[in-house]
């Protein structure tokens, strides 16, 4: 080991291991396309190139996990993990935190909440209970993109709260 010749051989070895170790995880996936909507996502900043999406018009409905991840695509969120911005303190006359708890566990009437706040478009887990109405609201919603893990609404009759 105290030799060139050992010295040599001590790096290899490590080199070696090393590789074999993290050769399995080279190709992993960084973010996880089961708990970010990664291709939802891609789908909708492709939409947004090809000129059928309107960033700057959309106001998203999304679920409170992944809205991080969302803002990370430069894509606009309802909320993200930094739930103390979304409280009374900081949002005169409203609290998104408490309203987006009640809107997805179905406390409150979704239109109501969405006519709140002008939502035009809806993110959601595909196995949430706001899916599963919304994919049997078809007068209202047209869903635009599913995969395996999300889904994505457009809200077609668009109201807020001035309008009623």
């Amino acid at each position: 080991m105290l030799t060139w010749k050992g010295k040599v051989v001590t790096i290899l070895l490590v080199v070696l291991c090393s590789y074999t170790l993290y050769s399995k995880k080279i190709d992993n996936d960084y973010i996880s396309k089961s708990s970010y909507p990664v291709e939802t996502a891609d789908y909708i900043l492709n939409e947004v190139e090809n000129g059928d999406l309107d960033l700057s018009k959309m106001k998203m409905f999304n679920d409170y996990n992944y809205g991080s991840y969302l803002l990370f695509r430069g894509i606009p969120v309802f909320i993200d993990s930094r739930a103390d911005l979304y409280s009374p303190e900081f949002n005169e006359d409203c609290n998104i935190f408490s309203d987006y708890l009640s809107i997805s566990g179905i406390a409150m009437y979704y239109e109501d909440g969405f006519n709140k706040y002008g939502v035009t478009h809806v993110m959601s887990y595909r196995n949430s209970k706001l899916t599963m109405l919304l994919t049997k609201d078809t007068d209202n919603y047209k869903m635009l993109y599913k995969d395996d893990h999300f889904v994505f609404f457009e809200r077609l009759n668009v109201k807020t709260e001035n309008e009623e």
